[in-house]
């Protein structure tokens, strides 16, 4: 991952959890440091649906894991803190597969914090290539 190349008024914990949930959590598909910081009832919102409560944020990462992902790769283009509490983080994703890597996707996540813990998240992105790839790879699986 790399450091934004573009900050804005960003609260340095809340930019240090950023971060570190990135890199340490979900890059390398960690589902226990994914969830560090996360609120119990946690909603997490994305394109393929939503998962609710930090039991359902683990398995939703254990699930990528599944589908053929071995790690994701952040590249964080710009971050800000548009009101008090709620982190925007624009990046370009890069998924490596188990059948080889995708070309970098967009995407744009918000983070929502209810006093020291993450208790809302949404990610705004075109999974469509990440689908395909995992469609083929359970359709040219062999056994």
């Amino acid at each position: 991952m790399i450091e934004p190349t573009k900050e804005y008024l960003v609260d340095v914990e809340r930019k240090k959890w950023v971060l570190r949930h990135y890199t340490k959590g979900s890059d390398v598909l960690d589902a226990e440091v994914f969830a560090e910081g996360l609120s119990e009832d946690v909603r997490i919102v994305t394109g393929q649906g939503e998962a609710s409560g930090l039991d359902e944020a683990r398995a939703a990462l254990e699930r990528l894991r599944a589908a053929g992902v071995l790690a994701m790769r952040h590249d964080i283009q710009a971050l800000w803190e548009p009101e008090p509490g709620v982190v925007v983080v624009e990046a370009t994703v890069t998924y490596s597969l188990d059948v080889g890597a995708l070309s970098p996707l967009p995407v744009v996540t918000i983070f929502r914090w209810r006093g020291a813990e993450v208790s809302d998240v949404r990610v705004y992105m075109d999974s469509t290539p990440l689908l395909q790839a995992a469609t083929a790879r359970r359709t040219f699986k062999t056994p």
